[in-house]
């Protein structure tokens, strides 16, 4: 795990990078890890970024969700079953229940350019996602970071060689005031509450 990790949720007892030498002014700028730059971007827009060492702090997260929720939550939306195993819901599932208030899926990609989340119809079904719960809650691995849109879409090519998915497009928080132009560009993606729980290995 990165020193990044260690720094921004206050971990232990992990030993931390070496340090940079000096470099020199014709030197390139340092790179900031995707890790850093994916978190700084989806929280900013509004994203709520938790992560997770292990599963049962998954759990945890989820449950914790779940309480804090304004209205009780009778059924979850989720189009995979295994995602909702893994976090032991213990909630009644749907598939066809768009009025559910919450969806739990995973992604394909978590994408640092600009912080959004790339998704297909095995996260989404067919539906589109201004049609879906307001509220959404991804299960997401370290494993699944990317650089740009691109990389996540090469990734679902090499992922599903075989069958390329359908529905695929990204999830992207905005803040309480976008301009015209942003209005404009993100017309019937529908703004989310997203919580990401990210789990290492996952």
């Amino acid at each position: 795990m990165s020193k990044f990790w260690s720094t921004l949720f206050g971990k232990k007892n992990i030993p931390e990078a070496p340090k940079n030498e000096e470099r020199g002014p014709h030197m390139p700028p340092s790179e900031i890890p995707v890790e850093q730059t994916f978190a700084e971007k989806f929280t900013k827009q509004g994203g709520k970024f938790i992560y997770c060492e292990q599963l049962e702090d998954a759990k945890e997260a989820f449950a914790a969700i779940i309480e804090e929720s304004s209205s009780q939550v009778r059924e979850l939306l989720c189009f995979d079953p295994d995602i909702a195993k893994k976090l032991d819901t213990g909630i009644t599932l749907t598939k066809t229940n768009l009025n559910a208030k919450i969806l739990l899926c995973s992604c394909e990609s978590m994408v640092a350019y600009d912080g959004s989340l790339v998704v297909c119809e095995r996260q989404l079904g067919s539906n589109k996602l201004a049609d879906l719960p307001d509220t959404l809650i991804i299960l997401a691995g370290t494993r699944q970071f990317a650089k740009t849109v691109s990389d996540g879409l090469k990734n679902i090519k090499l992922r599903y060689a075989e069958n390329i998915p359908l529905n695929i497009t990204s999830i992207k928080q905005f803040k309480t005031e976008v301009t015209a132009d942003d209005n404009y560009m993100n017309y019937g993606n529908g703004v989310k509450e997203v919580y990401l729980l990210l789990l290492e290995d996952f």
